[in-house]
């Protein structure tokens, strides 16, 4: 049976973007304050990880796909495990609320929209809606891409709140684990560049090889 959250609207549904643009501005300034402060109050120092960790995770979604392993293992050479893992997950949170805004919206157009008429899509939706939220918390703890299951749970309307706390479930045992990793470890920075190169190239390879499906299906379809 499908989950009764579930609604597959036509069209996008009506949440405001401009206001989430609005609220996110104004979490970038008290960010920047907080990064300020902790420039000029010596006692609130060792709190510059953690603003620095929040930023970035916060700008870490699909649409800009930073990679986040480096950065926790970062982090967790100065700040304990716990915090970081926590931070790192209110980020991500953030981050996919942006997600959850722009897919809203392209579903609301026309070619966009078409794939809803699908019987691939709505047999998706039926895979979905037998455990929304426990698929999107096991998807943001595998370190694999949940594009599909995002753009699923946004498509049949979930409910946002439900949405980030899936996000929070499923993210923060990830982080603890690399949190930990990091803190035991106190990999040295060429060691952790390392990291954020292997995986900037694997989502580079990743994102190029999308494009590339995503010309041949447009080609196969003009040729039709």
């Amino acid at each position: 049976m499908v989950n009764k959250e579930l609604v597959i609207a036509a069209g996008r549904r009506d949440i405001s973007g401009k206001k989430w643009i609005a609220l996110f501005a104004g979490f970038l300034a008290l960010s920047g304050m907080l990064y300020i402060l902790t420039q000029t109050v010596p006692r609130l120092s060792r709190f510059e990880v953690l603003v620095l960790l929040l930023l970035y995770t916060s700008i870490a979604f699909t649409f800009c796909p930073l990679p986040t392993a480096w950065i926790m293992l970062w982090a967790a050479r100065e700040i304990d495990p716990l915090s970081v893992a926590f931070v790192g997950a209110v980020g991500t949170c953030i981050a996919n609320l942006h997600d959850y805004y722009i897919l809203n919206f392209l579903f609301g157009l026309d070619k966009v929209r078409k794939v809803k008429e699908t019987a691939f899509y709505h047999s998706a939706v039926k895979w979905f809606g037998k455990a929304p939220f426990l698929t999107l918390t096991v998807a943001s703890f595998l370190p694999i891409p949940i594009d599909v299951v995002r753009m699923l749970a946004v498509s049949t309307g979930y409910p946002r709140s439900r949405y980030v706390l899936a996000t929070f479930a499923g993210r923060f045992p990830r982080y603890i684990l690399l949190a930990w990793l990091g803190y035991e470890l106190k990999l040295s920075n060429k060691a952790i560049f390392i990291v954020f190169v292997a995986t900037a190239i694997i989502g580079a390879v990743k994102g190029i090889s999308k494009l590339r499906e995503k010309y041949a299906a447009e080609k196969s379809e003009d040729n039709r």
